[in-house]
This record gives C-alpha cells, structure tokens and sequence, in this order.
C-alpha cells in the first residue's frame, strides 16, 4: 500500500512516498512565509514523476509540528479536503519531532529534545522517547530562554536535534553553552507510527500560537 508523507519544515514542504513503508521517492519546495498556493501542484508534479495521482495513495501523514502556524493550518486543510473528495483517501495529522529526533538513532529508552527556532530570542522544546522501539512525544512542550535552556538542560541532560534552517538563530541564542546537532529528518518516523488514520485535521503542535503546542 502507498502511503504519502507531507512534512512542513522551516522554509519548505517535504513530500515523501513509501510502498509497504520502502521509500520510493522524496522532494522538498522551498515556501515562502505565507505562500502554500504551490503545494497541491507540488505534490501532484511529484507523484507524476512516479507514475501515480492522488487516488492511487490512499494513505497519507501530515506533519502537524512544532512549526509555523499558518503552514501548519493549510497542510492539514489539504489532507482535509482530499478526504473529503474521495472516501477512499485517509490522512491523519502527527507532531514531526519523532521525524527529526529519528536522525539521532535514539537508543531505546532515551529521550532526545528536538529545538526549535522559538523567534523572540527564545526556543521551542519538544522532547520525544524511545519506547519499547517507537518514538512518542515524551510530553514536554517548552518555551526557553537562553538563560532558562542553559539551567534546564544541564539539570535535563539529553542529546538535541534541530532543523539546518534553524542552526543559525539557535547558536546565536545559546551562544555555545548548549550543544545540538543539526539533522535531516528522517520521514519513516511517520509511516513507522501507528496511530490511526482518522481525518482529524485539528491535532496541531502549537507551543506558541502563531509560531510554533498544543
């Protein structure tokens, strides 16, 4: 069964197609703030390029943050309104944090904070926790200082994941007193999950409305 991946990440949308969770094909479209006009084109182009239209992928994951608000919003409403045009289609909206935390190769039992560039001279803390083989939100949705990252993740060891796009404004901020490790999400965290698929397109991550929990 294929089954389509559309992961919002800082400056661009990444489409990726699996068939019985192999990855066949995978494409990134830098958006700009505010444009998704492009992104049902986008993934239409992309499946053309693997000889397949929507129909013929019946499942799909959205990544559904931490991240943009508005990006957030109009992913969610695509998979909404392909859903609501053919009953054959089923989507279901998932945090892409585990996505980004997979690239670390978590060892079971670890928990890995996944950063975020939280603007306002602040970041964004969503951790995630191997268990038992699968990578779950570990509840923690944070909102840190400098001076607050500094105290919680030496009282909180654990290693951090962050986006290339981020890298730059999170060195500013902690200006070497936090290490992280800049990644590429590893997007079979999504078809690795789960979770039922239930056309719910309001489970969104905001840790701050408008930026980026719950």
């Amino acid at each position: 069964m294929f089954h389509g991946v559309l992961d919002p990440q800082p400056g661009k949308l990444v489409f990726a197609l699996f068939e019985d969770k192999i990855l066949r094909h995978q494409a990134e479209c830098v958006m700009q703030p505010r444009d998704a006009s492009q992104m049902p084109d986008f993934v239409a182009s992309e499946l053309a390029k693997c000889g397949k239209t929507l129909t013929d992928v019946p499942r799909w994951s959205f990544g559904a943050g931490p991240g943009s608000f508005t990006f957030l919003r109009v992913a969610a409403a695509l998979g909404a309104g392909w859903a609501a045009g053919n009953d054959k289609i089923r989507f279901r909206c998932l945090p892409g944090a585990p996505a980004l935390a997979k690239a670390l190769q978590v060892a079971e039992g670890e928990t890995v904070g996944c950063i975020y560039d939280g603007r306002n001279k602040e970041l964004l803390c969503f951790t995630v926790r191997n268990n038992g083989g699968k990578l779950q939100p570990a509840g923690d949705e944070l909102i840190l200082t400098a001076p607050a990252a500094e105290e919680y993740f030496a009282q909180h060891p654990m290693r951090l994941a962050a986006f290339a796009k981020d890298a730059p404004a999170l060195e500013a901020l902690l200006a070497g007193k936090v290490a992280f490790t800049v990644v590429e999400p590893d997007l079979s965290a999504f078809v690795d999950d789960e979770s039922e698929f239930d056309n719910d397109a309001d489970k969104m991550v905001y840790i701050r409305p408008a930026v980026a929990a719950k």
